[in-house]
């Protein structure tokens, strides 16, 4: 009897073992995750002072416009076992229409950290995260007054935060809310430069395939 009882436990720990290890196996989370986006939204830029010839007009007001633009970027899961963060980073490309007669591309590259939520088997990286990201690159801005069109490329700087929901296990929706900054010198030929700086909120929504 006791022969029986012991076999019997020595099963019940075997598959429960084996039970516990499949689970394992499961959720086991996935090193690197590659992911490609899309998105579109508006831009909100700020009033800027606009300088030239030793003259300031201050509060020019600029207008809201379109904001489009796409991704592609790489998150690293191993900091999770330590920080609960994953690490990633991504080039990102947006372009919107400060004025009517100017358009803006900003490209450059981000730094990231995400929150994994909803960890599962189907879902073993996460089901959502909210996510932060900070970065710079360039702006390419083209103005065009009085028939004369000219454009230049500076230094930028962008700041973001958002939320990404997987509706499929390669397929997720994100909203995100950024700020792009540059300062321009815009030279327009037998004219005195003219310096500006255009400061911009960006709220946007978009999808994002993942590998």
């Amino acid at each position: 009897m006791k022969a029986l009882v012991s076999t019997a436990l020595l099963l019940l720990c075997m598959v429960g073992y084996s039970e516990s290890a499949g689970a394992q196996e499961e959720v086991r989370v996935q090193p690197v995750d590659v992911y490609v986006s899309g998105f579109g939204g508006h831009s909100l830029p700020f009033n800027t002072d606009v300088s030239s010839g030793g003259f300031t007009v201050q509060d020019v007001e600029l207008e809201n416009s379109p904001s489009f633009g796409g991704k592609i970027g790489l998150w690293v899961t191993a900091p999770r076992k330590t920080l609960g963060i994953d690490i990633g980073a991504e080039i990102d490309v947006t372009h919107f229409d400060p004025d009517p007669t100017m358009n803006a591309t900003y490209f450059g590259g981000n730094l990231m950290a995400r929150l994994p939520m909803g960890i599962g088997p189907e879902l073993p990286n996460g089901r959502w995260f909210p996510y932060v990201g900070l970065g710079g690159g360039a702006q390419r801005l083209s103005v065009e007054v009085l028939g004369f069109k000219e454009g230049n490329t500076v230094p930028a700087f962008q700041g973001l935060g958002g939320v990404k929901v997987f509706v499929f296990k390669h397929v997720a929706v994100f909203a995100e809310g950024k700020f792009t900054h540059a300062s321009h010198r815009q030279v327009f030929h037998g004219f005195s430069p003219v310096d500006f700086t255009v400061n911009a909120v960006h709220g946007v929504g978009g999808l994002s395939l993942h590998f």
